[in-house]
């Protein structure tokens, strides 16, 4: 394939699945997302799988299923509620397609405790007491490329950084204020590792239009708890196990809308492992009538 081919249909790619994580929750049209790539239906869903490595349907389908799989570890709603806010209209629709997806049926995945397959695999994690700093922050506009591996993967991570780097090298768009962040929008608890998906980003002080693998997306302003981790990245599943089911239900905080990010503030190119300093960014609101903390 051509490079320039090659590159239209990364960007084409890009917009479909920034559109998709937009409106996951939407019947899928397959002519809209056919439109939104300016490619037919038939080369289009030859060329998503290409490069997701999954047809269309399956995509959208394991990408509901996983959010409703995190929700239900997650928050206290009951199945009839996540059923309408999903889009599957009763808890029994919701139930079987759950358990065809993972072999096991909501209410049973929401009273797992000690399975290995459990969310953070809690009997693993470690505990920490954690006091952040609640920040406001202004909206960043971020150039990403895509890595869909299991997180932490070396050979995936050193190239992706290393393309990025070099994107940024070529368009000189990286000077004093650059800010490198990382986006996480999978468990790997959750999701099969192959399939996790993170996006390297830096930030923009200007319009850039994107460009082949390298797409553009919107991290939103507003209020954002702001925990810190000294030291290898291999500490970061704690520290989201600590912060989403110990501090959060403690915090008089909600999550909002919005993605949660890493902002890597050295390079482990540059200091020790020990020296490596990760903030987390976790999006967040005030809760109306917190009155008591509750008891893990």
């Amino acid at each position: 394939m051509k490079e320039t081919t090659q590159s239209e249909y990364d960007k084409a790619v890009n917009n479909v699945v920034d559109y998709i994580d937009r409106h996951l929750f939407e019947v899928p049209d397959i002519k809209r997302l056919s439109e939104i790539a300016n490619i037919s239906e038939y080369h289009f869903h030859r060329i998503f799988k290409a490069i997701i490595g999954e047809n269309i349907g399956e995509y959208i389908n394991r990408l509901r299923l996983e959010y409703i799989a995190e929700h239900l570890q997650m928050t206290k709603h009951t199945l009839s509620e996540i059923a309408v806010k999903t889009g599957y209209g009763t808890k029994y629709a919701l139930s079987k397609a759950f358990k065809k997806h993972f072999g096991i049926s909501p209410s049973a995945f929401r009273m797992q405790e000690e399975d290995a397959s459990n969310f953070f695999r809690k009997a693993e994690r470690v505990t920490i007491s954690l006091v952040p700093e609640i920040r406001k922050i202004s909206s960043k506009q971020v150039v990403y490329i895509r890595i869909i591996d299991s997180y932490g993967a070396a050979e995936s991570y050193t190239i992706a950084w290393k393309k990025l780097g070099q994107f940024a090298k070529e368009n000189n768009l990286v000077n004093d204020k650059t800010e490198f962040i990382g986006l996480s929008f999978d468990n790997p608890t959750i999701t099969h590792p192959q399939n996790c998906r993170f996006y390297a980003c830096f930030t923009l002080d200007r319009e850039v239009r994107p460009q082949g693998a390298f797409g553009l997306q919107k991290i939103s302003g507003g209020m954002y708890a702001v925990f810190t981790l000294k030291g290898s990245y291999s500490g970061l599943l704690d520290m989201y196990y600590n912060i989403y089911l110990r501090w959060l239900p403690q915090s008089g905080y909600k999550l909002r809308g919005g993605y949660a990010f890493e902002k890597y503030l050295n390079s482990p190119n540059n200091v020790s492992e020990d020296d490596i300093l990760t903030e987390i960014y976790i999006p967040i609101s005030k809760l109306e009538n917190f009155d008591q903390p509750l008891s893990l």
